[in-house]
C-alpha cells in the first residue's frame, strides 16, 4: 500500500502535476488562493523531508507544466501522471487525492463546469467513483 506521504518522488511530482493541473488548465491561471492551496497540501505530504522540499517540488513540476504549451502535449502529462498514480498509490489515497483536487478547485470561491470536469477525468482515471 502507498500513500502520498510514502510514495517514490516521481509519484509525487505526478500528484503534484494533478495539483497545478487542477488549478491552471481549466481556466488558463492558477491564483493565489489556488497556488496556496496546492503548497499547503504538498507541505502536508513532506512533513520530515528537507525544509523547502515543497516548495522546490511544486516550483519544479509547474516550470515542467508552464512550459508545455502545446494543449495535447500538456494533456498527455497530466493523464500520464493520473496513471501514475493510480498504478501506484492505495485506494484510500486516491480517494483522498480525489478530495485534494476537489478543494483546489474550490479555494478561489469559484468552481467552474471545466475544474468540476477535470476532477471527474482524475477521478475516473484513478478508478475513484
Amino acid at each position: 500500500m502507498t500513500t502520498v506521504d510514502d510514495a517514490d518522488s516521481g509519484t509525487f511530482d505526478a500528484v503534484l502535476m494533478l495539483y497545478i493541473a487542477c488549478a491552471k488548465l481549466p481556466d488558463g491561471e492558477l491564483d493565489e488562493r489556488e497556488g496556496a492551496r496546492i503548497l499547503h497540501l504538498a507541505r502536508a505530504h513532506t512533513k520530515g523531508l528537507a525544509e523547502g522540499y515543497a516548495e522546490q517540488a511544486v516550483e519544479d513540476v509547474g516550470k515542467v507544466l508552464g512550459e508545455t504549451r502545446d494543449p495535447a502535449a500538456q494533456l498527455k502529462l497530466v493523464v500520464d501522471a493520473a496513471t501514475r498514480a493510480a498504478r501506484n498509490l492505495d485506494d484510500d489515497a486516491k480517494a483522498n487525492l480525489v478530495a485534494e483536487l476537489r478543494s483546489i478547485a474550490r479555494s478561489n470561491g469559484r468552481t467552474t463546469s471545466a475544474e468540476l470536469d477535470f476532477v471527474h477525468a482524475a477521478a475516473k482515471t484513478l478508478g475513484v467513483e
